[in-house]
């Protein structure tokens, strides 16, 4: 197999010397100095000037918009994007993952998770905004996932923050896939380590979102291997990915040589099963993407048997090593057979994807599914 360049093995130790814990939690406008105003931030790469945004992608704009007091009603939401008062700006661009539709404004709660040896290097996510039917990252902008919203900024996040234990994730993942987690698909094992983040004094409606938000470590998830591969950026010649994430209409991703340019193809589809067999998928959205590029998701099916169901859909080299053919090398703190990380492009690979929920392309219809998008060629 071809071996990555010095300068791309460069980029893959500095991510192996990444430590991430999760470290703190607050509103975003507390977290990145210096916020554009009435800005929101979308998953993926900027959108195309002149394109509508997918459908998902508006109805969580437009619930952004109300959330942060921009305005009152649907159709002031409306007017106010429309007419340019408010602007969208794509998260990454900020040290910001944010899954699927979801889109985040300045008084949302954010966690964040920084290097252990360098607290300065730091990584955003939201905070998990529930489960089904009402959670916005599926796009349907329904209003009991505006109220969740409001009761995260309302008194949960801050009180989620007041209790908050740094926490190593190293051993998070590690306990994910030894309990069956591709990390993306499935994180149901590394879930279980999440109320061990907070002191015993959290109020009841902080331990109730808790229970409830039962993919909250996938923010988490998301936000450290953000941090892990973007420890890999600035290194000329480098040709690992350092950012990764679909907008709806298009996948964008940065390489180490040059990380402040998104390179942008046309976003493929996931491919799997679905629950709403009439329903079309979006093409590939969300910032959950750069789990894949650390080298989980989607090339470590072969470790999650409750995800086997997609070998009917997908190539068969996803649940064996070839999976991580694209990838540069195997982390210390994660030994798996055959597991490596740092997605290099270079490299020849017999397959590679984004593990993803699929969103219905209507805007009404939520999740649809889950599938892998395979990666955007050419």
């Amino acid at each position: 197999m071809t071996g990555s360049s010095p300068a791309t093995q460069q980029s893959y130790e500095r991510l192996l010397a990444v430590e991430p814990v999760l470290s703190r939690i607050a509103p975003l406008r507390d977290l990145v100095s210096d916020l554009p105003p009435k800005t929101l931030f979308h998953a993926g790469p900027p959108f195309a000037s002149g394109k509508a945004l997918p459908a998902p992608v508006l109805n969580s704009v437009l619930a952004a918009i109300r959330h942060e007091g921009w305005t009152e009603s649907v159709a002031g939401a409306k007017a106010a994007l429309e007419q340019g008062q408010v602007a969208l700006a794509p998260a990454q661009d900020i040290g910001l993952v944010t899954p699927l539709a979801f889109v985040v404004g300045p008084s949302m709660y954010c966690l964040a998770v920084s290097d252990a040896k360098n607290p300065r290097a730091l990584r955003l996510s939201p905070l998990n905004d529930g489960p089904l039917p009402d959670c916005l990252r599926f796009g349907t902008g329904r209003e009991g996932g505006l109220a969740l919203l409001r009761g995260l900024t309302g008194g949960i996040g801050a009180d989620l923050a007041a209790n908050l234990k740094p926490a190593p994730l190293l051993p998070v993942l590690a306990a994910g896939l030894s309990g069956g987690d591709d990390l993306h698909g499935r994180v149901s094992a590394a879930q279980a380590a999440v109320r061990g983040f907070f002191g015993a004094h959290l109020a009841p409606e902080s331990e109730q979102y808790l229970t409830q938000a039962n993919q909250f470590v996938l923010n988490v998830i998301m936000a450290a291997a953000a941090l892990m591969i973007g420890a890999g950026a600035g290194v000329s010649g480098s040709t690992m990915v350092v950012a990764s994430g679909g907008n709806g209409i298009d996948h964008g991703y940065k390489l180490a040589a040059e990380p402040e340019r998104w390179i942008v193809r046309p976003a493929r589809r996931p491919i799997g099963p679905k629950m709403q067999d009439k329903a079309t998928a979006l093409p590939a959205i969300g910032d959950s993407a750069v789990i894949d590029a650390a080298g989980f998701g989607a090339a470590c099916l072969r470790f999650a048997p409750d995800l086997a169901g997609l070998k009917v859909h997908v190539d068969d080299a996803y649940f064996t090593e070839a999976a991580h053919d694209a990838f540069i090398g195997p982390h210390p703190a994660l030994k798996f057979p055959g597991l490596r990380v740092g997605l290099d492009l270079a490299r020849p690979r017999a397959c590679l994807g984004v593990m993803l929920g699929m969103v219905g392309a209507g805007g009404t219809e939520g999740l649809v599914g889950r599938g892998v998008a395979p990666w955007p060629e050419g």
